[in-house]
């Protein structure tokens, strides 16, 4: 049973509600029953325990709507424990998985299996993507009917970029007639093909072969115009590009049915972090120029962007250890979610409402999930944020059984002190 609380003296976040300010709120049964931002608590709030935030962010709960999975086939990296702790000292009460794991979730039995198995362990609620295709090939549709039924919050492609326009045209069509989204990484593989970094002048002066910024947008592009065609819900996946921004902007400006998001290293990195090879920065997609990076910045701040999700990818660290060209993409990301989008709140870039509207509100409106909001009624997934706690970026410090990332070493600030789920409290190791 969830405990009565009533939480004084806090920050209040709401972005549905409009509330940004000094609060209180109360929760019951593993909803929030009252709401207030002046100096008389609701009647409702008698007989509660009291949790005196002094001062310190009370807002919903980090929806994360990009994580991979090492379980199942990949435990080593990534189980869905040390997942589930990650994400809840990441202030995180809601994630969805990729299907890329190993087997491929492109089934109703793997959903439930998964399901099931993460209902067994205390934490942020776990919520699954389904293939697009089978076994994450590029050629025949998966069983998109049975896994809705199962409870896929959308179908996801993992890195594969469907190449045959055909192909993505049917996996569209039945999404819309199901009414869940498509999310999709945009990347020309003809263009990509051992590419290790993006094209342009570092990558030259580097001596790598490059990946354009054109494998994103055409993609991108096609999909556009074949969500027009079907009418389906369009997400853009981890975008990177100033293309793909213009864009996602022109497409919703014409009122295609499109959603994007996109991570902390595209718009906090550029391409030159990998002048000194580091491994930890070669993602998938690569950090880009500056040009890109401002523009999503831009595109954050105006509503072209609507969501920022962590990207998390479990890395083996004997595969990142490697010269830069044979080293594995991917980096430890769902740890920095909070910190990195907080730190565009402190350069002024976005407001703290804003903010989470891309980490909270938004995924969770994108995914259907009853959570991202301090409405009464709503499920008390909350988290409490010490905006001005410091602390140093570290990798071994990490709950993930993945450490590596490309911030190793930077200062942040903002730390989770509190994470309730349904109103009873997660144990955080501070």
């Amino acid at each position: 049973m969830s405990p009565k609380l009533l939480f004084t003296n806090a920050h209040l976040i709401c972005p549905e509600q409009g509330i940004d300010g000094k609060g209180w709120l109360v929760t019951e049964g593993g909803n929030i029953t009252a709401i207030g931002t002046d100096d008389k608590v609701a009647s409702e709030a008698k007989d509660s325990e009291l949790i005196d935030c002094r001062g310190d962010i009370l807002a919903p709960g980090l929806v994360d709507m990009r994580v991979k999975s090492g379980d199942p086939g990949a435990e080593h990296l990534e189980t869905l424990s040390s997942l589930k702790d990650a994400a809840a000292h990441g202030g995180i009460t809601s994630f969805a998985i990729l299907p890329s794991t190993e087997p491929v979730i492109d089934t109703a039995a793997m959903i439930d299996s998964l399901h099931l198995r993460a209902s067994r362990i205390d934490g942020p609620s776990l919520h699954c993507y389904g293939a697009i295709t089978k076994e994450l090939e590029d050629d025949q549709m998966a069983e998109l009917g049975m896994m809705a039924g199962a409870g896929a919050r959308a179908f996801a492609s993992g890195t594969l970029s469907v190449q045959n326009a055909q192909t993505m045209r049917r996996i569209m069509t039945y999404a819309s007639m199901l009414d869940l989204p498509v999310i999709h990484h945009c990347e020309d593989k003809n263009l990509t093909e051992d590419g290790d970094m993006n094209e342009g002048e570092t990558s030259t002066r580097l001596g790598m072969l490059g990946q354009p910024a054109a494998a994103e947008t055409i993609i991108l592009q096609r999909d556009i115009e074949l969500a027009k065609l079907t009418g389906v819900h369009y997400h853009a996946a981890h975008i990177s590009t100033a293309g793909a921004v213009a864009a996602i902007r022109k497409a919703k400006a014409e009122g295609v049915r499109i959603t994007a998001d996109t991570a902390p290293p595209y718009f906090m990195l550029n391409e030159l972090a990998v002048s000194g090879y580091d491994a930890a920065c070669k993602l998938n997609p690569p950090l880009r120029t500056e040009a890109d990076r401002q523009a999503l910045l831009e595109g954050l701040q105006d509503g072209t962007i609507d969501a920022i999700a962590s990207d998390h990818v479990p890395v083996n660290p004997d595969m990142k250890m490697q010269p830069f060209t044979q080293a594995s993409t991917g980096a430890s990301g769902i740890e920095v979610l909070l910190c990195m989008t907080l730190r565009l709140v402190r350069t002024g870039t976005l407001s703290l409402s804003r903010a989470f509207e891309l980490i909270s509100r938004n995924p969770a409106q994108i995914l259907k999930i009853d959570a991202g909001s301090l409405k009464v009624g709503m499920p008390a997934d909350l988290v409490r944020i010490n905006p001005n706690m410091s602390w140093i970026i570290e990798g071994r410090a990490f709950k993930s059984l993945s450490r590596i990332t490309p911030f190793e070493g930077q200062p942040a600030e903002g730390k989770v002190t509190g994470l309730w789920i349904a109103g009873a409290p997660v144990a955080l190791d501070q």
